[in-house]
């Protein structure tokens, strides 16, 4: 989904699944608390920096990790239970929300984040192998691989102090951001220390101090609707969240005669959804943007970023699935098939704005297989009865251009509604281009400078600065319709 938030400015946007597993929220969110607590909304980013310890020529192109806890001190009071799990490539340009737990309130002066088992998915464009990982002997990466390590890592652990102190009051509850910086975690030989990559933030849930945009697109199916209280669950590969329906939500792209009204009698179970994710003041996740993608359950939708592109194939490493799929994880290198004859696989795109303002993609075309590159990410529809459909090997029946997430550079000469972004991951400058060009739009493009939203004209292209920018990609002068640039 690419749709204008320029009217509608969204606190904190779920992505599980993509970004994170939503199980172990602690305490009764919504509704009213118990007595004597008040709610803490716990969320993740990825800041890129402009310092970059791994080798400049190695892309990481999936990088997972499991939180498996969350402290606050004085009270040793936790954050959630159980685990979960969050790719972080995703984040440069998106929030990843992990929970919101109602805790005593009080003033905590520290905060403990415990990690496992971080998994690196990476191109090896290195003039030689790279030995690097967990494992005796240690895993090898010739050149001009991609490979998958767990990373050796040397601090799993980290205890912030939180300056100023966090209050939590009766009235008033808080929100914590961990910054989860890969450039700053990784090492040059990949392994990866959490005490020098990961600090916090503060804000204030619905706050005029929160991130103003966070992830978009959770796509997965539905596994069961309450319309009694108008709720239903959203389920993927790596979690079941509840969500709220209310007069907040939009419904876009259903089938005509399923959705006549705005309301929770659009959903139906097994339908496969997109879904933006708003959380309330109180820490409860509201559906803000429903966009319909099918509806049976069973035709998987499967999304990853292109890694080579040839005839009838491509490959991509999987970052999303919208169900589990035996022998397919986050990370994975899958090979998807498709077909220029009949039946053809339909190649499109899905651009949708909430304000139904127009998409500025004049002369940009994603409708056959020659409008594929690497770098893209696209959503693939799985056709479960093809006979290569298993594991790793899938046969789509649909090829969808979803929004990309670079970082780079932007040096000078650029302007608010157009500029090249460069210092690219290898990924991109080898296969793809050595400069991307990026098209904002004042009506549709959401601006962060300092981390606060703002005119597009406010960007400092001028001087130098890192950029983060989401967005589709498009093979024509290998450009990117931005929804979202982060001056970092």
């Amino acid at each position: 989904m690419f749709r204008s938030l320029l009217n509608c400015t969204i606190v904190l946007l779920l992505s599980c699944g993509a970004l994170a597993s939503c199980g172990g929220r602690v305490g009764s969110i919504g509704g009213t608390p118990p007595p004597d607590t008040a709610p803490v909304v716990l969320t993740m980013t990825n800041t890129p920096s402009t310092t970059v310890t791994p080798p400049t020529t190695v892309s990481i192109l999936s990088a997972e990790v499991t939180l498996t806890g969350a402290t606050l001190t004085p009270g040793n009071v936790p954050l959630f239970s159980g685990a979960t799990t969050v790719e972080l490539t995703r984040l440069q340009t998106d929030i990843a929300y992990i929970g919101t737990t109602l805790v005593p309130p009080g003033s905590y002066t520290g905060l403990t984040l415990t990690f496992s088992n971080p998994m690196l998915t990476f191109e090896n464009d290195t003039s030689s192998s790279i030995v690097a990982g967990v494992g005796s002997p240690t895993p090898t990466c010739t050149k001009t691989a991609i490979c998958t390590i767990q990373s050796v890592a040397t601090n799993l652990s980290t205890t912030i102090n939180l300056s100023p102190t966090m209050t939590v009051s009766a009235t008033s509850g808080a929100g914590l951001l961990a910054d989860v910086n890969l450039n700053n975690l990784l090492s040059a030989t990949l392994a990866s220390d959490f005490k020098n990559g990961v600090t916090v933030s503060q804000f204030t849930p619905a706050g005029s101090d929160a991130p103003p945009v966070g992830a978009e697109d959770v796509v997965g199916h539905i596994a069961s609707v309450d319309a009694t209280h108008s709720k239903f669950s959203l389920q993927n590969a790596m979690t079941t969240v509840s969500l709220t329906v209310d007069n907040t939500t939009t419904f876009l792209n259903f089938p005509t005669g399923t959705c006549t009204t705005s309301s929770i009698s659009c959903v139906q179970a097994n339908q496969i959804l997109s879904v933006d994710i708003s959380i309330r003041a109180d820490g409860t996740p509201v559906a803000r943007n429903v966009l319909f993608e099918d509806s049976d359950s069973t035709d998987f939708e499967v999304e990853g970023i292109v890694t080579s592109a040839g005839s009838q194939q491509f490959t991509m490493v999987t970052l999303t699935e919208s169900a589990m799929i035996t022998g397919l994880t986050t990370g994975d290198v899958a090979t998807i098939h498709y077909s220029t004859s009949s039946p053809a696989t339909t190649f499109d795109k899905d651009l949708v704005f909430e304000n139904s303002l127009p998409v500025g993609t004049t002369g940009l075309a994603f409708s056959v297989p020659a409008d594929l590159i690497v770098g893209q990410e696209v959503q693939v529809r799985r056709n479960p009865s093809a006979t290569l459909s298993s594991g790793t090997s899938i046969t789509a029946d649909r090829v969808r251009l979803r929004s990309s997430r670079v970082s780079g550079m932007v040096l000078s000469g650029g302007s608010s509604t157009l500029f090249d972004l460069s210092s690219l991951p290898s990924l991109f400058t080898i296969h793809a281009a050595p400069q991307i060009q990026v098209e904002t739009d004042s009506s549709s493009t959401i601006c962060v400078v300092n981390g606060t939203a703002m005119g597009c004209s406010l960007l400092g292209f001028n001087s130098q600065h890192s950029f983060s920018v989401r967005g589709p990609l498009f093979a024509n002068a290998t450009t990117i319709v931005a929804s979202k640039v982060i001056q970092h």
